[in-house]
């Protein structure tokens, strides 16, 4: 049935789908890694209030969820070629804009644009990439083009703001880390055009017989697949547990990770005593990387469901620890003066760092690569309206993400880092019971039937074309 995934040809489309794929996410992430670590250069040559600044970082996210919505709805109705590209153009025009910002309402405006761009993408891109994939190595390649991408976007906004601080004075240097951010995009839009239609789109919804596409884009159509004459509004009703359940778990993820993704290079490199650029380097390297690799590698043999319950347990216990470093080190053994809420010292700061590398580590071993690197819905979800059904999932998730990165400096300041390090290994925990509870195992599974799409399909019903 998948013989067609091994041939010569569809390998060639995997990797190059990875690459032209994963490079919106790696914008993503560079922008995301590249504000924050030019955060303060921002408020001092701009002016702004820290509360200024955390509203133009949420806006990247309340663009993201319009373009989550609109994206997945094209996807949908007129196929998945005719917009792949569009959105990685917004993001290189957002992106490039913020090189020439001269107060609040520009900068705004460009990262509304860039965050628009990115919710296109986030609809797109894990979309074309399952639906490009066969079932033995679906969540290898979509690992692949989301979270490993996303790991090195972070690692070169490092870079570009280290050399940038080195070479340039400090009013230009933050413009160029966060101007750099169109360049990756800018290579690979042209090719995003050439990305032939999925052929789960051309013959579940356009009808088209397989033998008037390349058969080797094909795996499970060498046994007959037809159009599918549900409609799309039945599809939809019928996924809206999934979609619902693939939020909640994809909010709950977001509601920790995105405030260590945009304050860790402050906050917590502050609290250990190490520099922005530093930090980022030691996230990805020690913790970051290893634990994506793993996840690729364990995600086909495994499951997504044990991948992620593993890493929830792994970070709910690291977070733990760190908590009960700031809130009384005492208990870990530490005389209380070498360590406090505001920074570790000594063997307090060595604590802290492995404790939050191992929660790093868990993070992208499980959660972060199947929840925050967009698998569930996508692999769950039927072909008409897997792309409307993602778009949803984006609209919520950046909405609560966009809203838990401009409320954390309150948090924070309301109940302290000890406490809100305890509130996200509770996220943990809760997490487990919810996709244990919700979720299907996607392991070895073909799309058609997770999403039970034959129960109501002929085994092939198109016409020849």
């Amino acid at each position: 049935m998948e013989a067609g995934m091994d041939s010569s040809a569809t390998r060639k489309l995997q990797l190059r789908s990875i690459v032209v794929s994963g490079i919106g996410v790696f914008s993503d992430s560079y922008n995301l890694y590249g504000i924050s670590l030019v955060y303060y250069q921002i408020l001092g040559f701009m002016g702004l209030s820290e509360g200024a600044l955390s509203f133009i970082t949420g806006s990247t996210y309340f663009g993201a969820a319009a373009g989550g919505i609109l994206f997945g709805l094209i996807a949908d109705r007129i196929g998945r070629k005719p917009a792949y590209g569009i959105d990685l153009l917004l993001i290189f025009i957002g992106s490039l804009a913020q090189f020439f910002v001269t107060g609040f309402i520009w900068l705004l405006l460009a990262r509304l644009v860039m965050g628009f761009g990115i919710g296109g993408d986030l609809v797109m891109s894990p979309v074309i990439m399952a639906e490009n994939s066969g079932k033995r190595n679906r969540g290898k390649l979509m690992a692949t083009s989301f979270s490993v991408m996303y790991l090195f976007g972070a690692v070169l906004s490092a870079f570009v703001d280290q050399v940038s601080s080195l070479f340039l004075a400090p009013d230009i240097a933050w413009r160029v880390v966060l101007g750099f951010g169109a360049v990756p995009s800018l290579f690979v839009i042209y090719y995003r055009r050439k990305i032939p239609e999925t052929y789960r789109f051309s013959t579940r919804v356009l009808g088209k017989s397989y033998k008037s596409l390349n058969t080797h884009l094909m795996p499970e159509i060498s046994q007959g697949m037809g159009r599918d004459n549900v409609s799309y509004s039945t599809r939809l009703v019928r996924s809206l547990p999934v979609i619902i359940a693939g939020s909640s778990l994809w909010i709950l993820y977001d509601a920790y990770s995105s405030t260590f993704t945009f304050y860790g290079p402050i906050t917590i490199a502050q609290n250990l005593g190490l520099s922005p650029v530093n930090f980022t380097y030691a996230a990805v390297f020690l913790a970051g990387l290893p634990g994506t690799l793993l996840a690729v590698y364990l995600l086909d043999r495994l499951g997504r469901k044990k991948m992620v319950t593993y890493g929830y347990i792994g970070v709910s216990a690291a977070l733990l620890m760190y908590s009960l470093l700031l809130l009384d080190p005492s208990l870990l053994g530490i005389n209380g003066t070498t360590g406090s809420a505001s920074n570790l010292l000594g063997t307090g700061a060595v604590l802290g760092f492995t404790f939050y590398m191992f929660n790093y580590f868990f993070s992208a071993m499980g959660p972060a690569t199947v929840i925050g690197g967009t698998m569930v819905v996508p692999e769950l979800i039927a072909t008409k309206v897997r792309a409307t059904a993602q778009g949803m999932n984006v609209f919520i998730d950046r909405l609560v993400y966009g809203l838990a990165i401009a409320s954390f400096p309150q948090l924070l300041s309301a109940i302290g880092l000890g406490k809100v390090f305890f509130l996200y290994a509770s996220i943990a925990i809760v997490s487990i019971v919810l996709i244990q509870l919700t979720i299907s195992e996607a392991k070895g599974k073909s799309l058609e039937d997770l999403a039970r799409e034959d129960q109501d399909v002929p085994a092939w019903n198109a016409q020849p074309k």
